[in-house]
């Protein structure tokens, strides 16, 4: 744990990001690294301190740049293929006028949500459905979200059409792909605004911002 701490904050270390904040993200990589000895939540050469910092978790604060201003209004955030919870989990960690929706189809990586996002004390739902059809099922009767976020799913403007039922008007999506992918992207999407933003020392690797679809 002390090696995940001292990492955590030298990474973090001028990004704005308070003490308090480092060590709760530090808690999170430390529940995650016990919990996959027994499921793979990442893969196993990404199962250590310094990979899950710079592949992961400095991957998933990028998009923080890119959502919309806090206010005095709390934000709900739909993320779809939850996972090991990146990217959803850090930003709800440090953006805490954020509120989730993590939807994750696989039932002991959905209890895992579940358990990390009280660890932390997080408000978020875990929905341990698949998408679109029975997690919108479950959703349904819920207040709109937001915004969107995807991080290593396949058709992110699928994604984006189908998640339109749970977003407000207005909603932004930040989906992790690539540049080759974003002519998939404005097909599936016509008329949206789409911005992309390359990731740190990435060739074509980065966040597509997309606007205008809801």
């Amino acid at each position: 744990m002390t090696e995940i701490v001292s990492r955590v904050r030298e990474a973090l270390a001028g990004r704005g990001i308070a003490a308090a904040g480092s060590d709760r993200l530090a808690t999170y990589l430390d529940v995650l690294l016990r919990a996959n000895e027994e499921m793979n939540l990442v893969s196993r050469k990404e199962a250590e301190a310094a990979a899950l910092v710079s592949r992961h978790l400095l991957d998933a604060l990028e998009a923080l740049s890119l959502l919309p201003e806090p206010s005095r209004r709390r934000l709900r955030l739909l993320d779809v293929g939850s996972g090991g919870g990146f990217p959803a989990i850090p930003l709800l960690v440090v953006r805490e006028d954020l509120e989730g929706v993590l939807v994750e189809s696989t039932g002991k990586k959905a209890r895992f949500l579940a358990a990390a996002v009280r660890t932390l004390g997080l408000t978020a739902r875990v929905v341990n459905a698949r998408f679109p059809g029975p997690a919108l099922q479950l959703m349904r009767n819920a207040p709109p979200c937001d915004l969107l976020t995807s991080r290593a799913v396949a058709g992110a403007g699928e994604i984006a059409r189908q998640a339109r039922p749970a977003l407000a008007p207005g909603a932004i999506a930040l989906f992790w792909t690539t540049e080759p992918l974003l002519a998939d992207l404005r097909r599936a999407l016509p008329g949206a605004r789409i911005d992309f933003r390359k990731s740190l020392g990435a060739d074509r690797r980065g966040i597509a911002r997309v606007e205008c679809f809801t």
